[in-house]
């Protein structure tokens, strides 16, 4: 592997490309608002889908989540990556990124609202699937405008709004998903047409410029499957690594929290229900509080890195209550916490990612190639999470999820384009 700081960093400043604004303006609270949207109806989908599960199968609903995440996941993966590298490439008067973030929007709407009007777990699979290409089709554009339209010195700004939004949708989405956990259908049904509702409200309030006169290099299928290589770039694998990890770690507690809060600690499924309900606003109210203060502060500071590290061993911290105890104050506590490391991180990363990319020509592709280490977790933690549950209980999920955090963080290290 090869590293080239002075190629890469002038590769994406603003030299490199148009003049960016030196103030975010606009842009700032409508990349809040498009990534709330998009995560809100997500974030419910995970505890909704699991109480489909559980009404199709209760005693298989663990395997059949596990298959289901599985392969949307996995679709996700392999979706952004294509999707990302065909943004790049587009020419449109509308731009590169804004038609697809406003058509993949549609698409995930249809086939989520057609999922709740299905019994059949084949179909079922195959329509989240679909719902995880039209969620890449918005999000590998839609990660790449903070690259594209955002100067350096703004990144943490940035990326904590970024982060806000996704966090507060997030704790939301608890709340929703507690509120829908005995009707699941509806929340598949309505849920994702407010993606459809924001995403068409980004796009009008902040278009791009014409660009069908820029230079662009051919597309063939040997170049598309090329864009699946990550760059020979060492601080870039080092930061995929580095995000792969903590994700791992989070998701292989969150992505059960239902079953983890029934099985586990005992709790009936409208207790649970309450439960994750409460918990949405916890997490909120600490992940909020850390997106807000630590994505300027980078800024100021001039480091991501390091808080980056810091987060990665709070949040190991915060899975300790659920080793000791299988205790709702315990889910609280860890909800608390890791609430308040994933604030940081969120916030903070993706200002990282963005000092990492490679090349000013390939920012979708390359985020699509980062987004690996969000989609590369959902398809291992439910099959991990669901073999060590199954064969040695819940504690093992959670010292494992603590392993990967102190060690995400240990990856980090050596990168050397960000401090």
């Amino acid at each position: 592997m090869t590293t080239q700081p002075d190629t890469v960093l002038s590769a994406t400043t603003p030299s490199a490309g148009p003049t960016l604004p030196r103030k975010l303006g606009r842009l700032g609270p409508l990349l809040f608002l498009a990534h709330a949207g998009w995560m809100l109806p997500f974030a419910a989908a995970g505890t909704l889908v699991q109480a489909l599960m559980t009404d199709l199968d209760p005693v298989r609903k663990v395997a059949l989540y596990a298959t289901l995440a599985a392969a949307g996941s996995l679709t996700s993966m392999i979706a952004t990556i294509v999707f990302g590298t065909l943004s790049d490439r587009s020419r449109s008067r509308f731009g590169r990124r804004n038609p697809w973030i406003a058509t993949g929007a549609f698409l995930l709407a249809i086939a989520s609202t057609l999922m709740s009007l299905t019994s059949s777990f084949p179909v079922l699979v195959i329509l989240w699937m679909v719902v995880q290409i039209g969620l890449a089709v918005v999000l590998a554009p839609l990660f790449a405008v903070l690259p594209d339209r955002v100067a350096q010195h703004n990144l943490g700004k940035a990326s904590a709004l970024i982060g806000a939004g996704q966090l507060v949708a997030q704790s939301l989405g608890g709340v929703v998903a507690g509120a829908l956990v005995t009707a699941p259908r509806e929340g598949l049904r309505w849920l994702p047409w407010l993606v459809v509702v924001v995403m068409i409200v980004f796009v009008v309030l902040s278009p791009e410029r014409d660009n069908r006169d820029e230079p662009r290099a051919p597309l063939s299928v040997r170049a598309l499957l090329r864009s699946f290589v990550p760059p020979r770039d060492r601080d870039f694998l080092l930061a995929l690594a580095g995000r792969f990890l903590l994700l791992l770690s989070f998701m292989m507690i969150l992505l059960y929290q239902l079953y983890l809060l029934t099985d586990y600690i005992g709790l009936s499924v409208e207790r649970a229900g309450t439960v994750i309900a409460t918990g949405g606003v916890i997490m909120a109210i600490a992940s909020g509080a850390a997106t807000l203060l630590s994505g300027p502060l980078s800024d100021r500071l001039g480091r991501r890195k390091a808080i980056v590290m810091t987060a990665s061993v709070i949040f190991a911290l915060a899975a300790l209550p659920l080793v000791m105890s299988a205790q709702v104050s315990s889910f609280y506590a860890f909800l608390a916490i890791g609430g308040f490391a994933y604030g940081i991180y969120i916030a903070v990363d993706q200002a990282l990612l963005a000092e990492v990319l490679p090349s000013a020509e390939e920012h979708a592709k390359d985020l699509g190639i980062l987004n690996i280490a969000n989609t590369l977790p959902q398809v291992l933690a439910p099959v991990i999470a669901g073999v060590l549950v199954s064969s040695l209980g819940y504690q093992p999920v959670f010292i494992i999820a603590i392993i990967l955090a102190l060690v995400s963080a240990v990856v980090l290290k050596p990168i050397q384009r960000a401090r």
